[in-house]
């Protein structure tokens, strides 16, 4: 046998190696087809579910926000109905030191209320009179109040 012939021999066993393998790669590929279909609908069933739960989680932290910024604002809203109109008359009509000395014998959510409806600068001078840890206290729960309810109308949450 001649090295040409048994070169093109093994070139023509390669062939057949190679369109066998191809072959069988062929039929593999068929034979898993639907198994392979079904584990990427599982897979992707699976992914819907993880964000479906992931969507309920936020909406449930979402819908406790919410509630948390009801109760503040109901909070307020309280705090500032319990001085009316003419209670807070007096205590802006009072010279500041007075009502200062007044305030500190109040419950923190009244005094907060009162402060809240007066003017600006009476309730400036009225908190300059105040002890500093008093004053601190109470401009703190103000800030709060205020914040709480600018972030309420900022949400558009209805009460």
């Amino acid at each position: 046998m001649s090295l040409a012939s048994a070169s093109a021999q093994t070139a023509e066993t390669e062939a057949e190696d190679l369109s066998a393998a191809i072959e069988q790669a062929k039929n593999y590929c068929e034979a898993i087809a639907d198994q392979a279909k079904d584990a990427r609908i599982a897979w992707q069933m699976r992914a819907l579910f993880d964000v479906e739960h992931q969507m309920k989680a936020k909406i449930t932290e979402l819908d406790a926000k919410i509630a948390e910024l009801r109760s503040w604002v109901q909070r307020r809203d309280e705090i500032l109905q319990r001085a009316e109109g003419h209670v807070v008359d007096i205590y802006a009509n009072m010279r500041p030191d007075a009502a200062a000395l007044q305030l500190t014998s109040l419950d923190d959510e009244t005094a907060v209320s009162i402060l809240l409806q007066m003017k600006a600068r009476k309730a400036s001078s009225v908190l300059a009179e105040l002890s500093s840890e008093r004053a601190a206290y109470l401009t703190d729960m103000m800030a709060e109040l205020t914040a709480r309810k600018a972030s309420k109308l900022n949400m558009g949450v209805s009460q």
